[in-house]
């Protein structure tokens, strides 16, 4: 006796080498878990189930996998373009009028809206993790988290001028701050790496090259290696990190990651935004595994990762929104159409990363990413039911053409934004039906943003240095 059917719809399993299209299919679940999928009238002829979905004129595929993501960011979305620098001249000046005490309110909105556009896996980078981590357990998705190493201390930045230190240079480490920062990302693995049958899944996130020293980063690998896990690190994102390397090091962030043994398969490396087409087949070679932030890059920094490179060279892909005060949104449907128009435009050609393989890699490419491809990223059986439903009486996924070719693929990726998710479910267990959030309560989460934004513009606004950043002066202008 199944304990869930959901029959009639349309299947792409992702399972194989390409989408694995079942039409008119069905999935029978019991408990967390797929024990069966195929075409409908073999799977109900196996067994009864205690409940059904209809999912007639439903499109019925994994959920998809953010695999990078700063939740609590979203405060300052729509706060970080149009400008040089975003970090220094827009986000940086601007969050350190948010306070801690608020943070799960902005993961909160990241979560329903991902959750809302079809993602169920949120690879979330973010601190403080562990209010953080209750929240994602909570709202019933999947997470792989971390909460972040680093030796630099940004609230020490004007002791550092006192002292010299000009901007531009090299932050300055403190090992101090790195033992604190890595004991409170063990603390969180020991507390919650596995929590609720493996939903959650902790990794260590030394935060990128020059923001850790060379010791820090291989305790980070060492650690990670005792406890079977992954190392999550931006990489080559920026000038700043090459700058830092080489004055330190004499190296590129890349070849200096690789000299000190930083470049292994437990490594997820993201980004690589400067990275040369040499270094980033390094990168594919030695560890096969990278996230692309497509539009968060292109947004913030006029830069197309090399999502096409790295694919070409043999690696493992994997789509994360990054953060929304550069990107504007958490969503993995975006990311797709950015990331495979990109490839196009920079090839002058319409063949590099076609729909197909950039919706593996919202899915189980990104899964194996993550390291959790064993358990989700396809619809298989003995796979966790982490499964979404879209409506296919709407455009841009109507009209559906199923011979003598499909055109379903194409028009999710290159369409779709999210509107048509109709159900979304982890483990077995729905989290999203019909506009409706299982396990979040919208209306009460938005009351507390309010108010939370509330002081966060009185703390802003009382702040001098707010008055002189580019963003005010184009709000003052009129042109925002």
């Amino acid at each position: 006796m199944y304990d869930l059917l959901i029959t009639g719809g349309h299947l792409l399993t992702m399972a194989g080498d390409g989408v694995g299209f079942v039409e008119n299919g069905a999935v029978a679940i019991e408990g967390r878990r797929i024990v069966a999928v195929g075409p409908r009238a073999a799977i109900e002829a196996n067994d009864q189930s205690r409940r059904t979905i209809d999912a007639t004129d439903r499109l019925v595929m994994p959920g998809l996998i953010d695999a990078h993501m700063h939740s609590a960011a979203t405060l300052a979305r729509g706060l970080a373009q149009e400008v040089e620098t975003w970090m220094g001249s827009a986000y940086g000046p601007l969050i350190r009028h948010a306070t801690d005490d608020d943070a799960h309110l902005w993961t909160s909105l990241a979560l329903m809206e991902g959750i809302a556009a079809g993602t169920t896996t949120f690879g979330d980078y973010e601190a403080p993790m562990e209010r953080l981590v209750r929240l994602h357990l909570q709202a019933g998705i999947r997470a792989v988290v971390c909460q972040g190493v680093t030796e630099i201390d940004w609230n020490q930045r004007e002791r550092w001028i006192e002292q010299g230190w000009r901007p531009g240079e090299p932050a300055i480490l403190d090992p101090m701050v790195g033992e604190r920062s890595l004991a409170e990302e063990l603390a969180l693995f020991d507390r919650w790496n596995g929590a609720d049958d493996g939903r959650v899944r902790v990794v260590l996130g030394p935060i990128a090259a020059d923001m850790v020293s060379e010791s820090l980063l291989l305790r980070c690998q060492a650690e990670a290696r005792a406890r079977g896990t992954s190392i999550h690190l931006h990489v080559a994102q920026d000038p700043r990190e090459n700058n830092a390397t080489l004055r330190r090091a004499g190296l590129r962030a890349i070849p200096y990651l690789d000299a000190i043994g930083l470049l292994a398969p437990e490594t997820i490396a993201v980004h690589l935004s400067t990275a040369t087409p040499d270094e980033v087949r390094l990168v594919a070679a030695k560890t096969g595994r990278m996230t692309c932030c497509s539009n968060s890059i292109g947004i913030i920094d006029g830069v197309v990762p090399p999502a096409r490179l790295f694919a070409d060279s043999g690696g493992a892909v994997a789509l994360g929104s990054d953060q929304a005060a550069g990107n504007n949104s958490h969503n993995v449907f975006a990311e797709m159409r950015a990331t495979a128009m990109f490839a196009k435009i920079i090839a002058g050609s319409p063949l590099p990363l076609p729909a197909w393989q950039v919706l593996r890699m919202a899915t189980i490419d990104g899964a194996h990413v993550l390291g959790i491809d064993q358990r989700v990223g396809s619809l298989e059986e003995g796979k966790d039911a982490d499964l979404i439903l879209l409506d296919l009486t709407r455009p841009p996924l109507a009209p559906v053409v199923l011979r003598p070719a499909r055109n379903l693929v194409a028009n999710l990726v290159y369409g779709e934004t999210g509107a048509n998710v109709r159900l979304s479910m982890v483990a077995g267990q729905v989290i999203y039906e019909d506009g409706t959030f299982t396990h979040l309560d919208r209306d009460a989460i938005m009351a507390e943003v309010n108010e939370a934004v509330g002081r966060f513009e009185t703390a802003a606004c009382a702040d001098p240095a707010i008055g002189k950043l580019p963003i005010v002066a184009l709000t003052d202008a009129g042109l925002i």
